[in-house]
């Protein structure tokens, strides 16, 4: 573009023309003109790319050429550069791509922790103090990298907090005495009812022409008891909210009023026995009883709306459930798991001390150890093989109980696979050592085997040195053992019958397992043991 009519010397000043209400776009601090902006972003927001970039200790540019240096700012308190990454050509990359830095992408020094970045990943502000701390009241404004600006003080911190618990318990409070209140109201309704209803039932059974009065009269205590919603003006089921018609009749519900229908797929509302409904309701004071009265069978029915039912007897039948005690297969099931607690916690105490006295005998095999390590190890052994046992007679146990339903005999499979598997897991690990438990048959077999190593005699002592106890216990062992390999092969057979063919792999491998801690335990009783 050609401008007639103006002077080059014009266009030349215009660059340097005074220019009113000049602000830095940073810190909105005003200037006179463009040259005053221009000293302030370079001295105070490290905008001087010249000086800056490509390493601060390095008198020249990457081009060759000479820096050019601001006198007027010379005098100029500086930020601190000691810590800044020196720039070498070809050698220094970004440290968040990883890129080699030249002229093309930039070559920048983050002002907080120096390290050197290309100009895409070095877009941050945070205001730093000359010795290149964060410093958010007096500081100023330069470049970071990411790390340093989310990293630093007062980012991302949660604001004030206002406890409300004090405020959701007064809500609670209130919801749960209106609900007490309205629980409340329906037990005295029910037992109005019911009482009043009795009270009739008794007064007119003497002949047929009574019966006829006596319905009439229940009809209107009925009425008393509540106020019943007028069905004309009700179009809806007040629960599933079906419309009402020819097929879907309207029903009051004798404790709400409400307006409900008889669909037996919805169970909206229900007629139930009055004997059935005083006996979930025992701990109500009813004016009859129902054991002396003979009240059990007495031919009347309420209707009922699920939403009173749920009300009135989902809690009660709640507490008495919990009060009733566990059936054989869950009492069983309970003590496995307190007896599963046992092992748990004695496993580990046991391999511990089994550890330390290994590396006692590693370290000096003629040493002699001490008598209280040995009793202790040995009534942990002797412990855990007795929980074992046990573990596995409950297993046996719970097996042999006769299930009640289908759902009780998917959950004795359940544990019996559980079972088998938390015991050929747990008791695998659980090694026995004769030899250190029995130090004396040690010395008994020193004479005889003088030239061979103390390894092969501690080998040797292990599988012939038995006392009486640790043959007692071996058996016990070989017996859980065996019970184990009984139970997986068992259910091994039901998987091949149901195809379950993945799970039978990892079966084998666990019966495998067991098969040859069988063997050696056998091999370890030698004439001791037992077939």
């Amino acid at each position: 573009m050609v401008f007639e009519g103006i002077s080059p010397d014009f266009l030349r000043d215009l660059s340097i023309m005074d220019l009113e209400n000049v602000s830095c776009p940073i810190c909105l601090r005003k200037f006179d003109n463009l040259q005053a902006l221009n000293a302030h972003l370079d001295v105070e927001h490290g905008f001087n790319d010249n000086e800056d970039s490509l390493g601060s200790n390095d008198s020249r540019a990457v081009n060759g050429k000479p820096k050019k240096t601001n006198s007027s700012s010379s005098n100029v308190q500086k930020l601190k550069r000691s810590h800044w990454e020196k720039f070498q050509k070809g050698k220094s990359r970004c440290h968040t791509c990883g890129r080699t830095l030249n002229n093309d992408i930039g070559a920048t020094n983050c002002r907080k922790c120096g390290k050197l970045y290309c100009r895409r990943h070095l877009p941050n502000m945070i205001k730093l103090n000359l010795s290149a701390q964060y410093d958010p009241r007096d500081g100023k404004w330069y470049n970071c990298c990411h790390n340093c600006f989310v990293t630093r003080p007062g980012y991302n911190d949660y604001g004030e907090a206002v406890d409300l618990t004090h405020e959701f318990f007064k809500v609670r409070n209130t919801k749960r005495e209106d609900k007490n209140l309205r629980l409340l109201q329906l037990e005295n309704r029910f037992v109005r009812l019911v009482d009043g209803l009795i009270t009739l039932y008794k007064r007119y059974t003497r002949s047929i022409i009574y019966n006829l009065k006596m319905n009439s009269e229940m009809s209107k205590l009925e009425r008393t008891v509540t106020p019943w919603r007028d069905d004309r003006s009700v179009l809806f089921c007040n629960v599933c909210s079906e419309p009402f018609g020819l097929l879907l009749r309207k029903h009051h519900c004798r404790l709400c009023g409400m307006i409900v229908c008889d669909d037996a797929n919805r169970n909206c509302s229900n007629e139930i026995n009055i004997g059935y409904l005083m006996s979930a309701a025992s701990d109500l004071p009813f004016k009859y009883d129902i054991q002396k009265d003979d009240l059990l069978h007495i031919p009347i029915s309420i209707r009922l709306c699920s939403h009173c039912i749920d009300m009135l007897f989902i809690g009660r039948k709640f507490n008495r459930d919990v009060k009733m005690p566990l059936s054989g297969i869950f009492a069983k099931y309970d003590s496995m798991q307190n007896i599963s607690k046992v092992i748990d916690s004695l496993l580990p105490i046991f391999q511990d001390a089994l550890n330390n006295l290994k590396l006692e005998i590693a370290k000096d095999s003629e040493s002699v150890l001490e008598p209280k390590n040995l009793n202790d190890l040995a009534r942990l052994r002797h412990k855990l093989l007795s929980s074992f046992n046990l573990y596995n007679t409950l297993t046996r146990q719970l097996l042999s109980l006769q299930p009640q339903n289908h759902l009780e005999r998917q959950l004795q499979n359940s544990i019996k696979i559980a079972s088998a598997a938390y015991i050929n897991e747990k008791i695998l690990p659980l090694k026995s050592l004769p030899a250190i438990l029995n130090p004396e048959s040690q010395k008994t077999k020193e004479d005889e085997q003088k030239g061979e190593p103390e390894v092969k005699k501690l080998s040797q002592l292990m599988i012939e040195n038995l006392t009486i106890k640790e043959v007692k216990e071996l058996r016990e062992e070989l017996m859980v053992l065996k019970e184990q390999s009984y139970l997986i092969e068992s259910t091994i057979q039901d998987y091949k019958k149901q195809r379950r063919l993945e799970e039978i792999v990892t079966l084998n491998k666990n019966l495998e397992e067991l098969h040859s801690r069988i063997h050696a335990v056998q091999s370890k009783l030698g004439d001791n043991g037992f077939n």
